[in-house]
C-alpha cells in the first residue's frame, strides 16, 4: 500500500453560527469521510455526526471482531467496499431510530461520503451530494455523483454544469441518510489509487462557492503541496465569496 497522508478542517462559514458539518480522518483505520446534515440547528449536527461516528465505529469493530452485519455480503463488491455499504447502512438505521424517539430531530438527515483505503485502491461510498473529487495529472475530477434534483436533471443533459451550480433548486436531495420516506441510494463504487494522486472530500459549502476549475487552481498554487495549506486555503476561499452554508474538506495524498 502506497504511503498518504491526509488533513481535514470545518468551518460554519461566514452566515451561520453553527455548523452541521462533520467530517472524519482516521489514518490508522485508513477512513476518511465528510457529511452534511439538515434538519435544524441542532439535529443537522446530530445527523452528520451520528453517520460519522456510527460509520467509523462499524468499520473499527468489523476489522477486529465477529459482528453482526445489517446486510448480506455481496460477492461482485469488494471487503471493503462491503464494509462500507454495511457501515453506511446501520447510520442510516440509527438516524432513524434515533428521529422515531425523539420529536427534536424529527425529520433529520445528512449526506455521506467517504472512502477506505484498499491496497492499491480507494473504496467509495456516496449518499446526497457532498463529493468526492480526484486531482490527477494537472487535471481535476468529481468522481462521486450528486444525488440531487439538479444533479440528476444535468445528467440528464437538461442542465449544463455551471446552470446546475447556481440553480435555486440545487440543495433539494434525492437521497439522503435519515429519509423516513424512501430506501436511500447509496453507491458503492472503487478506484485504483496511483502515485501522486490527491484526492478531495467536501461539502456542497465549498463547491457551491468554487468552480472545480477554481478548486483545481487554488490547489496547484499551493507550492509544496502542504495539505494543511491548500485546506484552508480552499475554505477561505470560500469563505471569500460569502457563502451562506457551513464548509468541509478532506485532503487525502498519495
Amino acid at each position: 500500500m502506497m504511503e498518504f497522508k491526509s488533513f481535514g478542517f470545518s468551518d460554519p462559514g461566514r452566515a451561520r453560527d453553527h455548523n452541521e458539518d462533520s467530517y472524519l480522518c482516521n489514518d490508522e483505520e485508513r477512513l476518511f469521510l465528510v457529511a452534511d446534515g439538515m434538519g435544524g440547528h441542532a439535529s443537522g449536527e446530530t445527523a452528520s455526526q451520528l453517520a460519522v461516528s456510527s460509520v467509523e465505529e462499524f468499520v473499527i469493530r468489523s476489522r477486529s471482531e465477529d459482528i453482526e452485519w445489517p446486510i448480506e455480503y455481496n460477492k461482485d463488491l469488494s471487503p471493503e467496499q462491503n464494509r462500507l455499504l454495511a457501515a453506511v447502512t446501520l447510520a442510516n438505521r440509527r438516524i432513524l431510530e434515533l428521529a422515531s424517539q425523539d420529536d427534536s430531530t424529527k425529520g433529520m438527515g445528512t449526506t455521506l461520503s467517504g472512502v477506505t483505503i484498499e491496497e492499491d485502491y480507494l473504496a467509495i461510498v456516496n449518499v446526497g451530494d457532498s463529493r468526492l473529487y480526484r486531482v490527477r495529472n494537472e487535471e481535476i475530477e468529481q468522481i462521486t455523483q450528486d444525488h440531487s434534483l439538479v444533479g440528476e436533471q444535468e445528467r440528464e443533459g437538461l442542465l449544463t454544469k455551471e446552470e446546475a451550480r447556481q440553480h435555486p433548486n440545487r440543495h433539494i436531495l434525492t437521497s439522503a441518510l435519515g429519509d423516513i420516506n424512501q430506501k436511500p441510494k447509496i453507491d458503492i463504487s472503487r478506484t485504483e489509487i496511483i502515485e501522486k494522486d490527491l484526492y478531495l472530500l467536501c461539502s456542497d459549502g465549498l463547491y457551491n462557492m468554487l468552480e472545480d476549475s477554481e478548486i483545481l487552481t487554488n490547489i496547484r498554487s499551493i507550492g509544496d503541496g502542504s495539505l494543511y495549506k491548500i485546506g484552508l486555503s480552499l475554505v477561505l476561499k470560500a469563505n471569500l465569496a460569502r457563502g451562506p452554508d457551513n464548509i468541509t474538506v478532506v485532503l487525502l495524498s498519495f
